[in-house]
């Protein structure tokens, strides 16, 4: 009888003894996070990015330093957010005002980087070099400088106005003031030809006569010849389509002359560059700028919140406001992370969202609705007419 009862022992604890191993095998052959929601890895397979290429540094600087300083600021906003799943990481780099550089730079970012899309361009140039690269490789490209027609193209957008909007500004400006001549004179760059074509159609829709052209060197130190070459021709204002640090030359070099008439810059100068290179000897000079510029003048809006958003978080971390130039920036990243939190992850994907569905959508640029014949969508409502005063700009009345 005992005999019987350890056999029946060691039978009960042999048969414990296997269904504890078969419980423990099963278990542990339940991968590890299988009820557990899928998290990204560091890896770059999780990682989406974007490239910025602008000109920090050389002869653009006063526009490409706040386009630089404002993707470094969403570079650090976006640190560690989650777009539709993904993290999204800004590759910013500075051409150096070189166009040669940026195009490096722009295969670099397509070959090793694997950019889905790039915004940049800073100058017209660098855009144009820029789009190349974009168009062979099916990239979008979101540039921020303005462009032909046939520049644009499938995969090249740009989030400044256009050219012929830009210059609606000025047409208005010298209709409600009663100016029916002007003297044009612009840098012998890609930007500073791009403006009269445009101009010499509005010009002649709106019968004011272009009494003188005249063109400089935007590298030069001196534009007396050109203007002493205007004044006797007595036109109503002069128009100038450059950037610094010519566009600063050439009005110091108008109020050494004493000319008694407007002259009205390019959106290229509405920056704090330009104000502090001319100083006082700039006071009273116009230019078409953002919205941006003169944000305690605005009335309240949907439009003014977004702009004081950017602009004080702009303050905050530089010191300093971002200007149009800024915007600009902020507008191309924000395009593209817009399409990434819709699902829309590889360059095709997003150069769809962007042309067909976005929609109509609210930047601090202007309102941009873009489609498969509008590739450079900013509305004029973003721009305004600015003066030189003492205290920077105000709005010119």
């Amino acid at each position: 009888m005992k005999k019987m009862k350890r056999r029946l022992w060691t039978s009960l604890m042999a048969l414990t003894l296997w269904i504890a191993t078969v419980g423990c095998s099963s278990a542990s052959s339940i991968p590890e996070n299988t009820a557990a929601p899928a998290t990204p890895s560091e890896g770059s397979a999780q990682t989406i990015k974007i490239g910025v290429i602008v000109s920090e540094t050389g002869p653009a600087s006063s526009l490409g330093k706040p386009e630089a300083e404002t993707a470094r600021l969403l570079k650090k906003q976006i640190e560690g957010q989650l777009f539709n799943g993904k993290k999204v990481e800004l590759i910013i780099s500075d051409n150096e005002t070189n166009d040669t550089n940026a195009v490096v730079i722009a295969k670099k970012m397509v070959s090793q980087d694997k950019v889905i899309a790039i915004v940049g361009g800073t100058q017209t140039s660098t855009s144009v070099a820029i789009s190349e690269v974009a168009k062979e490789n099916k990239l979008p490209l979101i540039a921020l400088a303005p462009l032909s027609k046939e520049v644009l193209g499938e995969y090249v957008f740009q989030v400044t106005q256009s050219n012929a909007t830009v210059l609606q500004t000025i047409i208005d400006y010298l209709k409600s003031n009663n100016i029916t001549s002007v003297a044009w004179t612009n840098a012998r760059d890609a930007f500073g030809q791009s403006g009269l074509p445009i101009f010499k159609e509005l010009a002649k829709a709106n019968h004011i006569e272009i009494v003188a052209v005249e063109d400089f060197d935007g590298a030069a130190t001196d534009m007396t010849v050109q203007l002493t070459k205007i004044k006797p021709k007595k036109p109503g204002a002069v128009i100038v389509w450059s950037r610094p640090p010519g566009a600063g030359i050439i009005a110091k070099n108008f109020n050494q002359l004493g000319f008694d008439v407007p002259m009205i810059q390019s959106h290229a100068v509405s920056n704090e560059g330009f104000l502090k290179q001319i100083g006082a000897e700039g006071e009273g000079v116009l230019a078409i700028g953002s919205k941006m510029n003169i944000l305690d003048a605005l009335p309240d809006s949907e439009q003014k919140q977004l702009l004081m958003k950017f602009n004080d978080e702009f303050q905050k971390e530089y010191g300093t406001s971002p200007g149009p130039f800024g915007g600009y920036m902020y507008d191309g990243i924000h395009l593209v992370l817009k399409a990434i939190s819709n699902g829309h992850e590889s360059p095709q994907a997003i150069r769809d969202y962007i042309e067909s569905g976005l929609g109509k959508h609210l930047g601090v640029t202007g309102t941009f609705e873009f489609s498969a014949d509008v590739h450079d969508a900013a509305a004029g409502d973003g721009l305004a007419l600015l003066r030189v005063a003492k205290q920077g700009w105000e709005p010119a009345r």
